[in-house]
């Protein structure tokens, strides 16, 4: 039995402070014009790179071209009936949550956060959502900006030009001036 317990071994561990204090003392002075060449020699490098990548970029664009080339039509089709499927279907998802938003009063911006594939699925979901969501506070009435009144008050057409205009006069009328403080009467006798 004692057999099968391991008796602890002792390894030494070289720690990070320990190999830095050993590569500082191994170190060579800094050399500017060394770490030049070294950054100038870095730069071409990456221009080079940048260019062969360029290229790659050029290379894979051609290898599709001719692939798509060499397909036959029938390859075509299927591939172009796929992408039409994959499409349909993603409209299909999207017309099923806006439905779904639309019959449980779901925020509008929660719509992708759905799942399920089913109406039902993305229903039971939405339930969900909205059993964790705080409770609606009581929507404000619908008021056009453009009426304060609510639309409770209608006034007539007199109304409405006593509103905007004010008192409106008749500008010939020589007592009406008078009364009013103003305007040149010159003929005021008969």
């Amino acid at each position: 039995m004692t057999d099968l317990i391991e008796q602890p071994t002792t390894e030494t561990v070289e720690t990070p402070a320990q190999s830095a204090e050993v590569t500082d003392a191994t170190a060579e002075p800094f050399d500017a014009e060394r770490a030049m060449k070294t950054i100038h020699k870095l730069r071409e490098q990456e221009k080079e790179t940048k260019k062969q990548l360029k290229e790659l970029e050029t290379l894979r664009a051609e290898k599709q071209k001719r692939e798509e080339a060499e397909m036959t039509e029938s390859q075509r089709l299927q591939k172009q009936a796929e992408e039409l499927a994959n499409q349909n279907a993603k409209l299909q998802a999207d017309i099923l949550r806006r439905d779904v938003v639309a019959e449980t009063g779901l925020p509008v911006f929660l719509s992708d956060r759905l799942k399920g594939t089913t109406k039902e699925e993305m229903l039971a979901d939405a339930q969900e959502l909205l059993k964790n969501l705080p409770p609606a506070q009581k929507n404000a009435p619908k008021i056009p900006p453009t009426n304060p009144a609510n639309g409770e008050l209608v006034e007539s057409e007199a109304q409405k030009r006593f509103r905007l205009f004010g008192k409106q006069t008749n500008i010939f009328d020589v007592k009406a001036i008078e009364e009013a403080g103003g305007g040149v009467v010159w003929n005021t006798k008969p």
